[in-house]
């Protein structure tokens, strides 16, 4: 087809995709730019999974916007969805961070009464018997999610298993856990996870 032959430039592709909804249009900017990106994500110190979610998220993104979008250069708008994208993932993860930084502080700063021990001590050891009722699939999925805070893709490429069963186990997990642990303080609970 010598309409997406390699002389095709990026307004061409992408007025096929905003004019006619060509797919196969869109499949020869992914292609054409996929790498690259990846490349600039990598670079940022990132793992692979999340370096192609990023990317495959400015692509979805994309897609949708097809029919609104107006670039003078579509490799600069690619880069700097890529740069937004990953703010978003950094702002989330410090986020996480000062909360996970701030609810240790807490428990450390505050002294550690022979009460708060064995009540710490009581809430580390349900902890472990909650998780330990879950499935097996269940329970990794809430440990690899929680405890080593990796993404749903991570998750899934990492157990093998799809992102909707991971989000459906995310949600299984938590709601057992907040049944579980109905009035306990939510800072207590996140420190005794992170070390039980």
């Amino acid at each position: 087809m010598a309409k997406y032959g390699s002389q095709c430039t990026d307004e061409m592709l992408l007025d096929l995709i905003q004019q006619e909804d060509d797919r196969t249009a869109f499949a020869k900017l992914y292609d054409r730019y996929w790498k690259m990106l990846i490349d600039m994500v990598g670079k940022r110190g990132l793992s692979m999974e999340s370096a192609e979610e990023i990317v495959q998220n400015v692509f979805v993104d994309l897609y949708l916007r097809r029919k609104s979008i107006k670039v003078n250069s579509l490799e600069a708008y690619l880069r700097a969805a890529v740069k937004y994208q990953l703010y978003k993932t950094y702002r989330a993860q410090q986020v996480h961070n000062n909360y996970v930084s701030s609810a240790i502080y807490t428990e450390q700063t505050q002294p550690l009464t022979p009460d708060k021990a064995l009540e710490t001590k009581q809430l580390q050891e349900e902890i472990s018997r909650t998780t330990e009722k879950m499935s097996s699939v269940c329970r990794d999925v809430f440990l690899l999610s929680r405890i080593d805070q990796l993404s749903n893709q991570d998750i899934a490429y990492k157990l093998g298993i799809s992102l909707s069963m991971v989000r459906k186990h995310i949600t299984k997990s938590m709601n057992i856990m907040r049944a579980q642990f109905k009035g306990y303080p939510i800072n207590l609970i996140l420190a005794c996870m992170l070390f039980f």
